[in-house]
């Protein structure tokens, strides 16, 4: 599977993406793994291509974690970077001024 390009299509879906996770760390106290990520998005595909896409671009960061404390089972693990909040905070700038 490829990487989607940048295109402004692409935004709507990136700060969809970035929200859901900032979301989910906030509600849940955790980062959510792809699985869950993707699950949400109701969206594997072109929701994994967007998630690499984030990744690529410095808007998300990646780590392997026990996906619980009883599991052995090893998770990949999504957070928003610094630049990930930067840019969902400029989008949503845009959004504001564009709707007045």
């Amino acid at each position: 599977m490829g990487h989607e390009e940048l295109i402004p299509g692409n935004l709507r879906a990136l700060a969809r993406l970035l929200s859901v996770i900032e979301d989910f760390s906030q509600s849940h106290g955790r980062d959510p793994y792809t699985r869950e990520l993707l699950g949400i998005l109701r969206s594997w595909g072109y929701g994994e291509s967007i998630l690499l896409l984030a990744w690529d671009l410095g808007l998300v960061e990646r780590y392997d974690d026990y996906c619980d404390e009883q599991s052995k089972r090893v998770c990949r693990f999504n957070r928003l970077s610094k630049r990930g909040r930067e840019f969902l905070r400029h989008y949503n700038e845009l959004l504001k001024l564009l709707s007045q």
